[in-house]
């Protein structure tokens, strides 16, 4: 799994996956947002890989910063973050902490820039098997919509050395991880995520130079 974790730093540019020269695509919604959107993003994400996603692994440095979750000022989103956040602590999907206690210091400092960092990049390896299909889908709906949720999370597949995340825009994006990357699988899967209502694919082939 160490070799996982080793091929998904080397191939993913972390200040912006999609700058990554092994970026594959994604999917977004192109319409206004409707509630519900993000579930269904995800549905079609655990329904596509229903058959494989015993064989996937998490890679995840997600964190809720406890100073922010709740505190949106939408009553029903607080509500529903918050209910998210604590299910996902249960479950030990996500850790939970106050970014005031824990750094003590004004954001704009480099100690605070550089502690947040390196909280990033604390990237820990879970196998998808060891939780309830529900805990997983509430991280990535989580990811895709919870206020003071930070860090990157990856559902990797090692047999096709794919890597695919949630985003903000109600998708998924997916990155190759090494030359041996199945691009076809990744291709495949954005084109049948292009049909959904509501939603359209971007679809990159690397280039080979």
């Amino acid at each position: 799994m160490r070799d996982t974790l080793r091929l998904l730093m080397m191939s993913v540019n972390l200040a912006g996956y999609g700058a990554s020269d092994r970026f594959l695509g994604f999917f977004e919604k192109d319409t206004r947002y409707e509630p519900g959107m993000e579930e269904s993003a995800v549905d079609f994400f655990i329904r596509y890989f229903r058959n494989d996603l015993e064989y996937f692994v998490i890679a995840s440095s997600v964190h809720a910063n406890s100073d922010e979750v709740g505190h949106y000022g939408d009553a029903a989103d607080d509500e529903r973050d918050s209910d998210l956040i604590k299910g996902l602590v249960r479950s030990g999907l996500v850790r939970q902490f106050s970014y005031k206690k824990r750094y003590g210091r004004h954001p704009s400092s480099q100690e605070y820039a550089e502690s947040v960092e390196s909280e990033w990049g604390n990237i820990t390896l879970m196998k998808v098997d060891d939780f309830p299909i529900e805990s997983v889908r509430s991280l990535l709906v989580a990811k895709m919509v919870v206020y003071g949720l930070y860090g990157h999370c990856f559902i990797v597949s090692p047999d096709w050395n794919l890597a695919f995340y949630p985003h903000d825009d109600f998708g998924f994006g997916v990155i190759g991880l090494g030359d041996d990357a199945n691009e076809q699988v990744a291709h495949d899967f954005l084109a049948q995520a292009d049909q959904l209502p509501g939603m359209h694919s971007i679809i990159r082939t690397p280039s080979t130079n």
